[in-house]
């Protein structure tokens, strides 16, 4: 007797044949692209960040940057009294003062900027930081300080990235910090918290503390990478959140400096 496979048992033989599915895969070349490609083929890591697409080519991408040239390094201590009986009693004249030492609940960057100084030759970078710290009294009461420190880079302090030789303090290193300033564009830094206490001297609390500026310079730069381009053809769109997110520079903050 002859079988008769109809359209209905094809089409269920054919749901039961699992499809094989490409595994992703990376092509080019260049070893530039291999911990990228790593990422892009691992499936844990496609599902969490989304990737669709099968192959991704490791090809060179023409890219406008902020290309960093020269990095002055800072090390900072700043000092600021903050309101304090440090042994706990106000006396009996009366006043305001909380009793007891203060903690330090929190401390961010509240603002921060930098400028130029043709004033003097151009021969440094003016750095303005200024922070914002929360201080507990006791179980209820808190406090908002805002120190600012002034950080100033002079050019001998500047090293040229990525050779890491400094402009010599001499007045052809000075000659040569401003030849370089006049292609610099713009700047970013970096500011790493070491450490925020608060320590008792006599009457006084007083709040350290200790970070590190990391000031880099940057121009405007055309440059050829070798990278991947993980999600295909789409549409990308950034934003630099604001809402008291963004870390703005600090013009009409007011006249509280700390003491370094």
């Amino acid at each position: 007797m002859d079988c008769l496979l109809t359209n209905d048992s094809m089409n269920q033989q054919a749901q039961q044949v699992p499809q094989v599915r490409q595994a992703p895969t990376c092509t080019g070349t260049s070893t530039s692209c291999t911990e990228c490609c790593n990422i892009f083929t691992d499936p844990t890591l496609r599902t969490a960040f989304g990737y669709q697409i099968e192959t991704a080519v490791c090809q060179c991408h023409d890219l406008c940057v902020e290309d960093v040239r020269d990095v002055c390094v800072h090390t900072r201590t700043l000092r600021f009294c903050v309101p304090c009986n440090p042994d706990g009693m106000a006396g009996c004249r009366g006043g305001f003062l909380p009793n007891g030492v203060p903690t330090i609940q929190n401390i961010r960057v509240l603002c921060a900027g930098e400028r130029l100084s043709p004033a003097t030759g151009c021969d440094r970078i003016i750095n303005d930081i200024e922070f914002e710290v929360v201080l507990q009294f006791g179980a209820n009461t808190f406090a908002v300080v805002t120190p600012k420190d002034t950080v100033t880079c002079f050019f001998n302090e500047f090293a040229s990235f990525p050779s890491g030789v400094f402009f010599t303090n001499d007045a052809a290193g000075l000659a040569a910090f401003r030849n370089e300033l006049a292609l610099i564009d713009g700047s970013c830094k970096v500011i790493i918290f070491e450490n925020v206490r608060i320590e008792t001297s006599g009457n006084d609390c007083v709040l350290v503390i200790d970070y590190k500026v990391i000031d880099k310079l940057w121009k405007h730069e055309d440059i050829l990478v070798s990278a991947i381009a993980p999600y295909g053809t789409n549409i990308t769109v950034k934003e630099e959140f604001e809402q008291g997110h963004k870390i703005n520079p600090c013009t009409g903050s007011g006249p509280c400096p700390g003491a370094v």
